[in-house]
């Protein structure tokens, strides 16, 4: 019996029959009086009160897991293969002083599934493009044999003329269980392989940055497990908002449970987040793009003000190049001459400009030899060519100099420096601060000061993303093998003193952020971008794009418009095939679309936390959708090569769970974990929560602090490094050249300062002006924005505007964030989720009605994506909270509704990615994406994803 057919048994009769004997023993007993002896409402025979109906259906517990973080359990209430309910994890929960085992509770994601599961938009059959790409109209449903055999023979056309290099595995991270993306990928190198990318559209300039500062083995600036910070004096949450974005599954269980215990939080944001909101004991706001000039000027005030508390000794046997002078390798790396620190070259001088006193003081044994600007190595044809940005190589980069850049107030600068100082601090950063074009340098600046405050690698002290406590893993699915296209071209190894320190894949691929740029230059010579790894792709590249369960080609990569022209081109790229669930904006531009199955729809498994989280199939496959896994199968079958894709494994999930179960045992799981097979399937999740306590939470880079010599970094000094020479030869070899010639310093000088020079493998020792310094520094974004902008337009220290942005009428600044009501673009369309934040000017809820008359909007009349705004902005603009505006620049228009709020900045608006970009009769989204007006430029160094908070444009009242 079904829930809604228990809940008809509760009939009016049983429900007055019980409300009235209730009532009547309030009555009597809530006038105080015994009367006639009556019974009172504890006494109430038990067949009169209500009592839920029983719950009949199949529970089944796991995940279905976004993109997100989480990963989360949920329990679902199934009958007859349809999901009736779902609730969470209702095991045990112990919160850190009962034993540290918690429930991995799923948030309003995961619980908004069933709505994910059964709507009425859901792709269940095969699509084929008969029209233009993008035109929705020419999709004609075909059948899997036809999909089969045609894309089967598109494969067999392009690698006869381009080898397997001319098909690409683009960047896709929806099938969070990962049949997707690895069952194409066996797939292809049975095949001869494919090509793929580098970094990611997350933290491409954490990953970027961590193997050369920190070593080659760290993937990210790693900290330290959130249960350290029982330990700290204080916490600092640094551009950090996991209560929302939902970085960890018990990410805020645990923060808030350390809040709970006494230690302060300080955060450093750009807006008041629901983090924040949660757990701050104090907010520091701070502009855009400009973290890494508040750091230096930290760092400057401790140079200057509190030297001789500073523990030189420490910084110099802990991290290379912050001064002139100390400068060692450890022992076993051969110090060479790309590496050595030149006099005034360290990134200490930079910070002190033209202030003498650490030279006085003999940790230096020069100023500064850096310029006051730095160009960009662009195109002659793009319009920063011959652009330069001030970056005040020789000036002292004080608290008075950063206030004006940040907004942060100088007197707080000091405070929070002396804080680091003295205290020990555990700062948790986030990824949104990276996203910008000068993304490298704050992340490389943090690593600095925490060396130089000694906060990484202790108790209570460290720096970077957050870790587990344990090492968890997940059942292989054993489908792994090799991919021989190795793109040799895209890298110069001569020009890279020691290849030990550079990790691999950038040698092999390109940064995942220009894949666009090469689709469209393929084998010109040309980018763009003027990125060189782009000049050198070979023709060919891309004519088979492959996107298994992803919505980056046209909604998540910068600039929508861009991207849709290089994509919709079918001289450029020739077949496109999609997997996904529903018409996003990638898949509409897509020559065919495969249905797949959702998370829920077939077994997985994944880690989370410190656990491996099961993913069971708990209803029904719609229609004709198919798994990924068969859908491979099916094209290997075409092209003859199916029992190589199989290798003895049965076909469809029963040949997915047994492959799982083979990758289980292989691993010997059971012991891990301490549970079977089936005992993992049967619960959900295994975790190793009890097997760690107070003694053994992780410490980042520990065994570093506790000897380096015996266990050094796996960077080229062995160190930390503030000059980090390597870095800077591998963006020569990727081929960038890095001499800039085509700018000077306001002064006319064309070369470095103090006779100084700079030595790498590619160009030799110079005292040419770079693109890129072995150190890090603050350089004003490409459309960034100063403080001192909006409080004093004339001021020297206003933000450069290279682009003639302000002369066009953008005034504002863009900023996005990830939003608790979608994971990406995940769940973009859940009717449910989208009425818990978005309104219509009339202050009603959002809900998206199917059977209603379709029009131009994506919701109901009058509703779009939110932005945030401050009072002074909606007053200026003539704007309230529901109103309707346009935001415009060169690269599109979108419209969306404003929320006004004192949690922003003025000047500066807030709008969550990952909304579908849906274009209107004029040209106009009306989906809200922000990737409509956010720019492709890629970063500096990594060529990373640009598209958080540096991009500006004009709002109007609509």
């Amino acid at each position: 019996m079904s829930l809604k057919d228990k809940l008809n048994q509760v009939t009016r009769r049983d429900f007055l029959k019980g409300v009235s004997a209730v009532g009547a023993t309030a009555a009597v007993y809530g006038c105080g009086g015994s009367g006639d002896g009556g019974k009172t409402y504890m006494e109430e025979d038990e067949e009169n009160r209500l009592t839920p109906p029983a719950i009949t259906e199949t529970t089944i517990m796991g995940g279905t897991p976004h993109n997100c973080g989480g990963r989360c359990v949920s329990k679902y209430y199934v009958k007859d293969g349809v999901v009736k309910r779902i609730t969470t994890d209702e095991r045990e929960d112990k919160s850190i002083s009962e034993g540290d085992n918690p429930q991995y509770r799923s948030c309003v994601r995961c619980h908004s599934r069933k709505q994910w599961f059964y709507r009425n938009d859901r792709i269940l059959y095969p699509l084929k493009q008969t029209g233009e790409r993008g035109d929705v109209n020419g999709f004609v449903r075909i059948s899997w044999e036809q999909a089969f055999t045609e894309i089967s023979a598109k494969m067999q056309n392009v690698i006869g003329r381009y080898g397997a290099k001319g098909i690409h595995s683009i960047y896709s991270s929806g099938d969070q269980t990962g049949w997707a993306r690895n069952s194409l990928h066996r797939l292809l190198n049975i095949l001869g392989g494919y090509t793929y990318y580098y970094t990611d559209y997350s933290f491409p300039a954490l990953e970027h940055v961590a193997p050369f500062v920190e070593g080659k083995s760290n993937y990210l600036p790693s900290g330290n497990s959130y249960q350290d910070a029982l330990r700290s004096d204080r916490v600092v949450m640094w551009g950090f908002n996991p209560s929302e974005m939902i970085q960890a599954c018990n990410a805020s269980y645990y923060l808030t449970q350390i809040k709970e215990r006494g230690v302060p939080f300080t955060f450093v944001d750009t807006r008041v987040s629901k983090t924040s909101a949660l757990l701050a004991d104090e907010y520091i706001s701070i502009m855009p793009c400009t973290d890494a000039a508040l750091i230096m000027a930290m760092l400057y005030h401790l140079l200057k003000n509190h030297l001789t508390s500073l523990d030189v000794p420490f910084i110099t046997t802990y991290m290379y190049g912050f001064f002139d002078t100390g400068n060692t390798f450890v022992t076993g790396r051969a110090a060479n001459a790309a590496y050595t620190v030149p006099d005034g070259g360290s990134l200490s001088a930079f910070i002190m400009g033209d202030d003498t006193y650490l030279v006085d003081q003999g940790f230096n044994s020069g100023l500064s030899i850096y310029p006051d600007s730095i160009g960009y190595n662009v195109n002659t044809d793009d319009d920063l060519y011959g652009k330069a940005v001030r970056i005040w190589g020789q000036d002292a980069k004080t608290p008075e100099w950063a206030e004006k850049i940040t907004g942060v107030p100088a007197a707080k600068i000091r405070e929070f420096a002396e804080m680091y100082l003295n205290e020990r601090v555990n700062t948790f950063i986030g990824g949104g601060y990276q996203r910008h074009t000068e993304s490298e340098q704050a992340i490389w600046l943090h690593r600095v000061l925490s060396v130089v405050t000694k906060n990484f690698g202790a108790e209570g002290r460290g720096s970077g993303y957050p870790v587990s406590n344990t090492s968890v893993s997940a059942p292989s699915q054993l489908l792994s093998n090799s991919n021989s296209v190795v793109l040799t071209d895209l890298y110069d190894p001569s020009k890279v003193t020691s290849l030990d320190y550079v990790p691999t894949a950038q040698r092999y691929n390109m940064p995942v952020f220009v894949i666009p740029d090469a689709v469209d230059n393929a084998g010109t010579g040309k980018s763009r971008w003027n990125d060189g790894q782009v000049k050198a792709i070979h023709e060919g590249f891309g004519k088979i794009i492959f996107a298994p369960g992803g919505n980056i080609m046209v909604n998540q990569s910068g600039d929508v418009n861009y991207n849709w022209e290089i994509f919709s081109d079918r001289t450029k790229c020739e077949m496109i095939v999609t997997l996904d669930h529903f018409m996003t904006a990638s898949a509409s531009i897509s020559d065919y679309i495969l249905p797949a199955t959702m998370q829920g729809e077939k077994p997985g498994a994944l880690t989370s936390t410190e656990g491996v989280l099961r993913v069971n199939k708990v209803h029904d496959i719609p229609g004709e959708v198919m798994d990924e896994y068969s859908i491979m199968a099916g094209i290997a079958e075409k092209l003859g090569v199916q029992a190589q894709f199989l290798d003895g494994y049965p076909a469809g999930q029963e040949g997915m769970e047994a492959r799982l179960q083979a990758g289980w045992e292989a691993a010997n799981l059971t012991t891990k974990y301490g549970m079977t097979y089936d005992e993992w399937v049967e619960q959900g999740i295994a975790t190793l929560h009890g097997t760690y306590d107070a003694s053994s939470y992780k410490i980042t880079h520990l065994a570093f602090r506790n000897d380096p010599v015996a266990s050094p970094l796996n960077s080229a000094s062995g160190k930390f490094e503030a000059f980090c020479g390597n870095m800077v030869e591998d963006y020569e070899a990727r081929h960038h050249d890095n001499i800039d010639t085509s700018t000077t310093d306001s002064g006319g000088a064309a070369t470095l300062y103090n006779l100084g020079e700079i030595y790498t493998a590619g160009t030799g020792s110079s005292t040419g002006r770079r693109y890129l310094y072995p150190i890090p520094m603050y350089i004003p974004a490409v459309e960034g924005k100063h403080a001192v902008d909006i409080t004093n337009a004339t001021d020297e220290m206003c933000h450069d505007d290279p682009l003639g942005l302000k002369a066009k009428g953008y005034t504002y600044t863009l900023h996005t964030w990830h939003m608790m009501y979608r994971s990406h673009s995940t769940l973009n369309n859940i009717a449910y989720l989208n009425e818990c934040y978005k309104q219509d000017a009339d202050g009603n809820a959002a809900f998206l009605d199917p059977e209603r008359d379709w029009t131009e909007g994506v919701w109901d009349d009058g509703v779009y994506e939110s932005i945030w705004m401050s009072p002074s902005d909606a007053v200026s603009i003539g704007v309230q909270t529901g109103d309707r505006v346009l935001i415009s620049n060169d690269r599109g228009k979108m419209y969306a509704s404003v929320i006004v709020t004192n949690r922003v900045r003025p000047t500066i608006i807030h709008i969550g990615q990952g909304a579908w970009f849906k274009k209107n009769s004029s040209g106009i989204d009306v989906g809200g994406c922000a990737n409509t007006v956010v720019t492709a430029r890629p970063s500096r160094i990594c060529k990373g994803m640009t598209s958080a908070n540096d991009t500006r444009v004009k709002i109007e009242k609509a």
